[in-house]
């Protein structure tokens, strides 16, 4: 099931956690010199189709409370038929993507930007298509990146990637942007709960 929240913090940019994900990129020209420049690059159907399902049901968020607090019924039937969107979703994608086999990457991930470990360095201002999978949800996003800062770590973690980079999304969807940030919501509120249930763990 892809994230979900009720409500979007207004300095949403300002978010940001460490997280896995499933990350490709690559290097585009000018974004002037690209066709349809106001809007990401086009929709990769399959890729992104749980980024889509989620602007749909935010939009119908509150339509659908007011049902469900009608009828337990149906917001159980509403909760199945998710259920089944949801697998096959992952199906069209397992088929269609090869992304689901490779390994994740360490990020910094906020609704502006990420940064992220690379095998070589870019330079400021390079242009990228960036191809983002959040996990476990699998919801996707294909959005435009500009590198911020490049920078070589001294002792890097794995030595298959000794360069970090940061980057700035470029004419993300709105959407796109909220999913990011209740993905982010979601695992803060996580993280909290472990910390919280080996806290008592601990006091035992």
């Amino acid at each position: 099931m892809e994230p979900s929240c009720n409500k979007i913090p207004e300095r949403r940019s300002f978010l940001r956690i460490a997280d896995q994900v499933i990350l490709k990129y690559r290097k585009v020209k000018d974004l002037q010199a690209l066709p349809g420049t106001q809007r990401p690059p086009a929709d990769i159907s399959s890729f992104t189709i749980k980024a889509r399902f989620f602007a749909i049901n935010q939009k119908l968020r509150p339509a659908r409370a007011k049902l469900e607090q009608q009828s337990r019924e149906l917001a159980a039937y509403l909760k199945a038929i998710d259920e089944k969107l949801d697998l096959l979703a992952d199906l069209a994608f397992e088929t269609e993507h090869d992304l689901i086999d490779m390994p994740t990457r360490q990020v910094d991930l906020s609704a502006g930007g990420t940064s992220f470990h690379a095998e070589k360095p870019l330079e400021l201002g390079t242009l990228l298509e960036l191809w983002l999978l959040l996990l476990p949800s699998h919801a996707g996003i294909v959005t435009y990146a500009n590198v911020v800062y490049c920078k070589r770590n001294r002792d890097p973690e794995d030595e298959r990637y000794p360069y970090k980079i940061g980057v700035e999304f470029r004419n993300m969807r709105e959407e796109d942007m909220d999913l990011i940030i209740c993905h982010v919501l979601k695992k803060e509120a996580d993280e909290r709960r472990l910390a919280k249930k080996n806290a008592r763990k601990e006091g035992q």
